[in-house]
């Protein structure tokens, strides 16, 4: 791997006054309040895709390589490092998956413009859903942008005990792009897993109600989310106290306050949807979690991947098209296999060694934060019928729940097509009345 592209807006400016002050032991606080207004851009290339995962957990901006490109061959993947038994075993088990990657997503014979549509396809399964099969092995290149501050916490994890070996590349490459006085006050070693006991037992409540009949599960919200945001949006124009409105409003405050939500979002005040937080639990495939974690500022909290590794009976998730062709059991075999293996290789060198081999089919748990105008961002472009079947069934489910919450506050997180006109243009689905009927 190498990182390309690189550039700052100031970081020399923080060398020299590191420098110039003798900065030796400056707090992290400190120091990040120089870094926030530096931004920093990069481009990793030739990475694989659980450093791809664990980078965007970080939270920034981030833009990746879409597996619809991926390379064939055995250059289309990382292993770690093995024994030359176990690297030849590899490589025999991942050749066969990024084959039946290949066949499943075969093409007709012809010619077509611009990216294929399902009946395209010889089997009918699109390269979205072949995706399915691959591994976290798999090559893809990331562009990052961020601001400087967040350098510590790409040290955190690049440095995490756990993940030491599997950045041993990247940070070579990180550290000699930035000054050295700044490299003297990031963090050199960590382990997230100091308190991994306590945080699993916190979460396991949550963790439990999640599973294969139930992945989109509401957790917590504020008691009512009307009232929550119909005073947020009094505060700032009332000389009364929210108590005192409150108080005034008596049985009444649901309804005037269902009043002043939809009032105030109709002038396009969305800002006062933050006042209402929930938290979901979600268990999705690992497509779907990229998808959640890419560009998105919920909170997340995800489950270890070592739970994945080891819970044996997890039902991994197959697409609608392929349990209809002729691929579901070599499909089904394929990933057995894989999971086998993986153990196999956690036993003998640990997890950062059995990363690699979780599958996008595997599912994975998480907990969600989250408040209403993320959501509405999110969902209006998730519930689309354009949008990837995974993502928008999870989404559905999650808007109907919310919906039941408060039918106001969430009226716009629907597809563009359900209040006017379709945005998608010449790539519309063409089924705005179905779409409608649905939501409304």
């Amino acid at each position: 791997m190498k990182i390309t592209n690189f550039e700052d807006t100031g970081l020399d400016r923080i060398n020299n006054w590191i420098d110039i002050n003798r900065i030796n032991e400056v707090d992290e606080r400190s120091i990040k309040e120089t870094l926030k207004t530096i931004n920093i851009s990069f481009v990793i290339e030739g990475i694989d895709r659980i450093q791809s995962t664990l980078l965007c957990e970080l939270k920034d901006s981030y833009v990746q390589q879409s597996q619809r490109y991926v390379t064939m061959g055995e250059d289309a993947y990382i292993l770690p490092e093995l024994s030359k038994e176990d690297t030849e075993k590899s490589k025999e088990l991942l050749n066969r998956v990024f084959d039946l990657y290949i066949r499943m997503s075969e093409l007709k014979e012809g010619d077509f413009k611009g990216r294929p549509k399902i009946g395209n396809y010889k089997y009918g399964v699109p390269v979205e859903d072949a995706r399915y099969i691959l591994p976290l092995a798999t090559k893809t290149n990331l562009a990052v942008a961020m601001t400087a501050d967040k350098l510590f916490d790409l040290f955190y994890l690049i440095n995490d005990k756990k993940y030491y070996s599997i950045f041993n590349e990247f940070r070579k490459e990180i550290r000699g792009k930035l000054p050295v006085n700044l490299i003297k006050l990031l963090p050199e070693s960590y382990n997230s897993d100091n308190n991994k006991e306590l945080i699993e037992k916190f979460y396991s409540e949550d963790l439990k109600k999640i599973d294969n009949e139930n992945k989109m599960v509401l957790l917590s919200k504020f008691e009512d989310l009307d009232v929550k945001v119909g005073l947020g949006a009094l505060t700032s124009t009332q000389s009364s106290t929210p108590s005192q409105i409150l108080t005034k409003w008596g049985d009444e405050a649901r309804k005037n306050a269902s009043g002043v939500v939809k009032r105030v979002l109709g002038y396009g005040h969305d800002s006062i949807s933050e006042q209402a937080r929930t938290t979901f639990g979600m268990m999705c495939s690992m497509v779907t979690y990229h998808q959640q974690i890419r560009h998105r500022l919920s909170k997340n909290h995800r489950e270890d991947f070592s739970n994945l590794i080891k819970d044996r009976g997890r039902k991994i998730l197959i697409p609608p098209t392929i349990r209809t062709s002729k691929f579901e059991e070599e499909f089904l075999s394929l990933a057995n296999e894989t999971k086998d293996f993986r153990m196999y290789i956690l036993n003998k060198y640990g997890q950062d060694k059995a990363l690699p081999f979780i599958l996008n089919c595997d599912q994975v748990k998480l907990v969600i934060s989250s408040n209403a105008r993320m959501d509405i961002a999110m969902l209006s472009e998730r519930v689309c019928e354009n949008a990837q079947w995974e993502i928008r069934e999870l989404s559905t489910e999650k808007l109907m729940i919310l919906k039941s919450l408060s039918e106001i506050l969430y009226n716009k997180a629907h597809p563009s097509c359900v209040f006017g006109k379709c945005k998608e243009g010449k790539l519309s689905c063409g089924k705005q009345e179905e779409v409608r009927k649905k939501f409304i």
